[in-house]
Protein backbone atom coordinates (compact mmCIF):
# COMPACT_ATOMS: atom_id res chain seq x y z
CA UNK A 1 0.00 0.00 0.00
CA UNK A 2 1.48 3.33 -1.01
CA UNK A 3 1.85 6.18 1.39
CA UNK A 4 -0.57 8.23 -0.69
CA UNK A 5 -3.30 5.78 0.28
CA UNK A 6 -3.00 6.55 4.00
CA UNK A 7 -6.18 8.59 4.14
CA UNK A 8 -8.21 5.91 2.41
CA UNK A 9 -7.02 2.77 4.20
CA UNK A 10 -9.58 -0.03 4.11
CA UNK A 11 -9.40 -1.69 7.52
CA UNK A 12 -10.78 -4.90 6.00
CA UNK A 13 -7.48 -5.22 4.07
CA UNK A 14 -5.11 -4.82 6.99
CA UNK A 15 -2.01 -6.97 7.41
CA UNK A 16 -2.64 -7.10 11.15
CA UNK A 17 -5.37 -5.88 13.50
CA UNK A 18 -5.20 -5.61 17.29
CA UNK A 19 -8.23 -4.87 19.50
CA UNK A 20 -7.65 -3.75 23.09
CA UNK A 21 -10.38 -3.35 25.72
CA UNK A 22 -9.38 -1.38 28.83
CA UNK A 23 -11.84 -2.22 31.59
CA UNK A 24 -12.74 -0.48 34.85
CA UNK A 25 -11.89 3.00 33.58
CA UNK A 26 -12.13 5.73 36.24
CA UNK A 27 -14.88 8.35 36.32
CA UNK A 28 -13.23 11.26 38.16
CA UNK A 29 -9.81 11.31 36.45
CA UNK A 30 -7.82 10.06 33.44
CA UNK A 31 -5.88 6.83 34.17
CA UNK A 32 -2.19 7.54 34.68
CA UNK A 33 -0.88 4.56 32.67
CA UNK A 34 -1.82 1.29 30.98
CA UNK A 35 0.11 -1.01 28.66
CA UNK A 36 -1.39 -3.65 26.40
CA UNK A 37 -0.12 -7.20 26.02
CA UNK A 38 2.26 -7.64 23.08
CA UNK A 39 0.90 -8.59 19.68
CA UNK A 40 2.89 -10.47 17.05
CA UNK A 41 2.73 -9.48 13.35
CA UNK A 42 4.44 -12.16 11.24
CA UNK A 43 3.66 -10.34 7.99
CA UNK A 44 5.69 -7.35 9.17
CA UNK A 45 9.13 -8.93 9.58
CA UNK A 46 7.92 -11.13 12.43
CA UNK A 47 7.75 -8.03 14.64
CA UNK A 48 6.15 -7.56 18.07
CA UNK A 49 4.27 -4.48 19.23
CA UNK A 50 2.23 -3.06 22.09
CA UNK A 51 0.08 -0.01 22.82
CA UNK A 52 0.21 2.37 25.78
CA UNK A 53 -1.96 5.11 27.22
CA UNK A 54 -0.88 7.66 29.82
CA UNK A 55 -2.05 10.91 31.35
CA UNK A 56 0.03 14.05 30.80
CA UNK A 57 -2.42 16.67 32.06
CA UNK A 58 -5.62 16.50 34.08
CA UNK A 59 -7.80 15.83 31.05
CA UNK A 60 -5.34 14.87 28.29
CA UNK A 61 -4.63 11.30 27.23
CA UNK A 62 -1.50 10.32 25.30
CA UNK A 63 -1.69 7.07 23.34
CA UNK A 64 1.21 5.40 21.57
CA UNK A 65 2.40 2.38 19.59
CA UNK A 66 5.69 0.68 20.46
CA UNK A 67 7.81 -1.86 18.62
CA UNK A 68 9.15 -4.40 21.10
CA UNK A 69 12.90 -5.17 20.86
CA UNK A 70 12.39 -8.84 21.68
CA UNK A 71 12.61 -10.63 18.31
CA UNK A 72 15.49 -11.49 15.99
CA UNK A 73 14.08 -9.07 13.42
CA UNK A 74 14.51 -6.17 15.84
CA UNK A 75 17.69 -5.05 14.06
CA UNK A 76 15.87 -4.58 10.76
CA UNK A 77 13.75 -1.49 10.06
CA UNK A 78 10.01 -2.02 9.54
CA UNK A 79 8.23 0.53 7.37
CA UNK A 80 4.54 0.46 8.25
CA UNK A 81 1.33 2.41 7.99
CA UNK A 82 -0.63 2.21 11.22
CA UNK A 83 -4.04 3.43 12.26
CA UNK A 84 -5.04 3.76 15.93
CA UNK A 85 -8.77 4.24 16.50
CA UNK A 86 -11.02 4.68 19.52
CA UNK A 87 -14.29 2.80 19.12
CA UNK A 88 -17.64 3.91 20.46
CA UNK A 89 -20.40 1.85 22.11
CA UNK A 90 -21.60 0.48 18.73
CA UNK A 91 -18.06 -0.28 17.49
CA UNK A 92 -17.86 2.71 15.15
CA UNK A 93 -14.78 4.94 15.09
CA UNK A 94 -15.09 8.11 17.22
CA UNK A 95 -11.45 9.25 16.94
CA UNK A 96 -8.61 7.99 14.77
CA UNK A 97 -5.05 8.78 13.67
CA UNK A 98 -3.16 7.29 10.71
CA UNK A 99 0.59 7.57 10.23
CA UNK A 100 3.42 6.11 8.17
CA UNK A 101 6.63 5.44 10.08
CA UNK A 102 9.81 3.40 9.74
CA UNK A 103 10.42 1.78 13.12
CA UNK A 104 14.12 1.10 13.59
CA UNK A 105 16.11 2.80 16.33
CA UNK A 106 13.16 5.01 17.19
CA UNK A 107 10.73 2.44 18.53
CA UNK A 108 7.55 4.37 19.33
CA UNK A 109 5.14 7.01 18.07
CA UNK A 110 2.58 8.86 20.17
CA UNK A 111 -0.44 11.11 19.79
CA UNK A 112 -2.51 13.29 22.12
CA UNK A 113 -6.24 12.59 22.17
CA UNK A 114 -7.88 16.00 21.78
CA UNK A 115 -11.35 14.79 22.74
CA UNK A 116 -12.36 14.72 26.42
CA UNK A 117 -12.90 10.96 26.53
CA UNK A 118 -12.97 10.76 30.34
CA UNK A 119 -15.07 13.89 30.84
CA UNK A 120 -17.69 15.63 28.73
CA UNK A 121 -17.41 13.10 25.86
CA UNK A 122 -17.27 9.97 28.02
CA UNK A 123 -20.51 8.53 26.61
CA UNK A 124 -19.00 8.54 23.08
CA UNK A 125 -15.85 6.67 24.10
CA UNK A 126 -16.59 4.53 27.14
CA UNK A 127 -19.32 1.95 27.65
CA UNK A 128 -19.66 -0.17 30.78
CA UNK A 129 -16.52 1.61 32.06
CA UNK A 130 -14.56 0.11 29.13
CA UNK A 131 -12.43 1.99 26.58
CA UNK A 132 -11.81 0.10 23.30
CA UNK A 133 -8.83 0.84 21.04
CA UNK A 134 -8.19 -0.72 17.61
CA UNK A 135 -4.80 -0.74 15.90
CA UNK A 136 -4.44 -1.74 12.22
CA UNK A 137 -1.08 -2.25 10.55
CA UNK A 138 -0.15 -2.35 6.87
CA UNK A 139 3.18 -2.87 5.14
CA UNK A 140 4.11 0.52 3.67
CA UNK A 141 5.60 -1.00 0.51
CA UNK A 142 3.91 -4.42 0.41
CA UNK A 143 7.21 -6.31 0.44
CA UNK A 144 7.03 -8.15 3.77
CA UNK A 145 6.10 -11.84 3.45
CA UNK A 146 3.19 -11.43 1.01
CA UNK A 147 2.46 -15.18 1.13
CA UNK A 148 1.12 -14.94 4.71
CA UNK A 149 -2.51 -14.24 5.53
CA UNK A 150 -3.57 -11.27 7.66
CA UNK A 151 -4.28 -12.06 11.30
CA UNK A 152 -5.93 -10.57 14.36
CA UNK A 153 -5.35 -10.40 18.08
CA UNK A 154 -7.65 -9.36 20.93
CA UNK A 155 -6.70 -8.39 24.47
CA UNK A 156 -8.26 -6.94 27.58
CA UNK A 157 -6.70 -5.17 30.56
CA UNK A 158 -8.46 -4.39 33.82
CA UNK A 159 -7.25 -1.27 35.60
CA UNK A 160 -6.74 -1.23 39.37
CA UNK A 161 -9.37 1.39 40.04
CA UNK A 162 -11.28 0.84 43.27
CA UNK A 163 -14.53 2.63 44.15
CA UNK A 164 -15.57 2.80 47.79
CA UNK A 165 -18.48 4.43 49.64
CA UNK A 166 -18.35 4.53 53.43
CA UNK A 167 -20.37 6.05 56.26
CA UNK A 168 -18.23 7.45 59.06
CA UNK A 169 -19.97 8.40 62.32
CA UNK A 170 -18.13 10.72 64.71
CA UNK A 171 -19.66 10.37 68.19
CA UNK A 172 -19.74 13.15 70.80
CA UNK A 173 -19.10 15.68 68.06
CA UNK A 174 -19.75 18.78 70.18
CA UNK A 175 -16.96 17.81 72.60
CA UNK A 176 -14.17 18.08 69.99
CA UNK A 177 -12.03 21.20 70.34
CA UNK A 178 -9.08 22.87 68.62
CA UNK A 179 -5.83 21.14 69.54
CA UNK A 180 -7.57 17.99 70.68
CA UNK A 181 -6.74 14.58 69.26
CA UNK A 182 -8.18 13.76 65.88
CA UNK A 183 -9.74 10.48 64.92
CA UNK A 184 -8.92 8.27 61.96
CA UNK A 185 -10.82 5.96 59.65
CA UNK A 186 -8.74 3.18 58.13
CA UNK A 187 -10.02 2.25 54.66
CA UNK A 188 -8.53 -0.97 53.23
CA UNK A 189 -7.51 -0.63 49.61
CA UNK A 190 -7.36 -4.23 48.45
CA UNK A 191 -5.76 -3.73 45.02
CA UNK A 192 -2.92 -1.48 46.15
CA UNK A 193 0.41 -3.29 45.99
CA UNK A 194 2.38 -2.99 49.24
CA UNK A 195 -0.09 -0.56 50.83
CA UNK A 196 -2.39 -1.41 53.69
CA UNK A 197 -5.04 1.24 53.24
CA UNK A 198 -6.05 4.86 52.96
CA UNK A 199 -6.31 6.71 56.30
CA UNK A 200 -8.90 9.48 56.61
CA UNK A 201 -8.37 11.98 59.42
CA UNK A 202 -10.93 14.13 61.30
CA UNK A 203 -9.94 17.03 63.56
CA UNK A 204 -11.00 20.51 64.68
CA UNK A 205 -8.76 23.38 63.54
CA UNK A 206 -8.82 27.19 63.63
CA UNK A 207 -9.96 28.51 60.24
CA UNK A 208 -10.82 32.16 59.52
CA UNK A 209 -10.94 32.79 63.25
CA UNK A 210 -13.46 30.04 63.93
CA UNK A 211 -13.54 26.35 64.80
CA UNK A 212 -13.80 24.22 61.68
CA UNK A 213 -13.99 20.54 60.86
CA UNK A 214 -10.99 19.44 58.77
CA UNK A 215 -11.10 16.15 56.87
CA UNK A 216 -7.86 15.01 55.23
CA UNK A 217 -6.05 11.97 53.91
CA UNK A 218 -2.94 11.25 55.96
CA UNK A 219 0.39 11.19 54.13
CA UNK A 220 1.02 7.52 54.92
CA UNK A 221 1.13 5.36 51.77
CA UNK A 222 -0.81 7.76 49.57
CA UNK A 223 -2.25 6.27 46.38
CA UNK A 224 -1.49 7.77 42.98
CA UNK A 225 -4.85 9.52 42.66
CA UNK A 226 -8.06 9.88 44.59
CA UNK A 227 -11.32 11.30 43.34
CA UNK A 228 -13.65 12.10 46.22
CA UNK A 229 -17.10 13.36 47.14
CA UNK A 230 -17.27 14.12 50.87
CA UNK A 231 -20.53 15.24 52.50
CA UNK A 232 -22.36 15.44 55.83
CA UNK A 233 -25.64 13.53 56.11
CA UNK A 234 -28.63 15.08 57.82
CA UNK A 235 -31.14 13.04 59.83
CA UNK A 236 -33.02 12.13 56.62
CA UNK A 237 -29.84 10.87 54.95
CA UNK A 238 -29.58 13.84 52.57
CA UNK A 239 -26.13 15.08 51.58
CA UNK A 240 -25.12 18.49 52.95
CA UNK A 241 -21.87 20.50 52.92
CA UNK A 242 -20.62 18.55 49.88
CA UNK A 243 -17.13 18.89 48.43
CA UNK A 244 -16.32 17.01 45.23
CA UNK A 245 -12.80 17.10 43.82
CA UNK A 246 -9.66 15.03 43.28
CA UNK A 247 -5.98 15.07 44.06
CA UNK A 248 -3.00 13.78 42.12
CA UNK A 249 0.02 12.60 44.07
CA UNK A 250 2.38 13.57 41.23
CA UNK A 251 1.53 17.28 41.09
CA UNK A 252 -0.61 18.27 44.07
CA UNK A 253 0.47 18.45 47.70
CA UNK A 254 -2.91 19.14 49.28
CA UNK A 255 -4.75 16.21 50.76
CA UNK A 256 -7.62 18.25 52.23
CA UNK A 257 -11.00 16.68 51.45
CA UNK A 258 -13.32 19.15 53.19
CA UNK A 259 -13.36 22.09 55.61
CA UNK A 260 -16.68 22.87 57.35
CA UNK A 261 -17.34 25.58 59.98
CA UNK A 262 -18.30 23.82 63.20
CA UNK A 263 -20.78 26.54 64.13
CA UNK A 264 -22.78 25.81 60.97
CA UNK A 265 -23.18 22.20 62.06
CA UNK A 266 -24.08 23.17 65.61
CA UNK A 267 -26.58 25.77 64.36
CA UNK A 268 -28.55 23.02 62.63
CA UNK A 269 -27.78 20.26 65.11
CA UNK A 270 -31.46 19.33 65.42
CA UNK A 271 -31.42 18.23 61.78
CA UNK A 272 -27.71 17.37 61.38
CA UNK A 273 -26.68 15.56 64.57
CA UNK A 274 -28.30 12.39 65.92
CA UNK A 275 -27.45 11.95 69.60
CA UNK A 276 -24.50 14.32 69.04
CA UNK A 277 -23.10 12.08 66.29
CA UNK A 278 -21.89 13.53 62.99
CA UNK A 279 -22.29 11.21 59.98
CA UNK A 280 -20.02 11.64 56.97
CA UNK A 281 -20.58 10.01 53.60
CA UNK A 282 -17.27 9.46 51.78
CA UNK A 283 -17.31 8.39 48.13
CA UNK A 284 -13.82 7.60 46.86
CA UNK A 285 -12.33 6.46 43.57
CA UNK A 286 -8.76 5.30 44.12
CA UNK A 287 -5.91 4.63 41.69
CA UNK A 288 -2.89 2.88 43.23
CA UNK A 289 0.75 3.81 42.77
CA UNK A 290 1.81 3.67 39.14
CA UNK A 291 4.20 0.75 39.55
CA UNK A 292 1.34 -1.58 40.42
CA UNK A 293 0.41 -3.92 37.54
CA UNK A 294 -3.15 -4.24 36.22
CA UNK A 295 -5.36 -6.79 37.94
CA UNK A 296 -5.20 -8.96 34.84
CA UNK A 297 -4.26 -8.90 31.20
CA UNK A 298 -5.54 -11.43 28.69
CA UNK A 299 -5.09 -11.85 24.95
CA UNK A 300 -6.57 -14.08 22.25
CA UNK A 301 -5.10 -14.59 18.82
CA UNK A 302 -6.98 -15.57 15.66
CA UNK A 303 -4.95 -17.00 12.77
Amino acid sequence: MAASDMSTNDVSKYDFMFMWAIENCPVSFVPSFAQSPSFHAEMLLDSKWHLEIKNVEKKKLVYSIHRDPSTQSYWFPVDVIFEISFLGPDGSVVASKTQRKCFHFELCHEFILEEDAFGSERARFIVNDTLTIRCCLWSADCKYLPNLFPNQSFANTRLEIERRTIFWCVKNFSEYRIGGPGIQYWLPHLSQMGHYGVILNFEIIPHSGKESVLITILQNNLPQRVGFDISILDLEGKKRFCNKSRYDLSNELSTVLNVIPKEELMKYKESMLFNDSLCLRCELEIEPARYSPPVYMNSTRLE
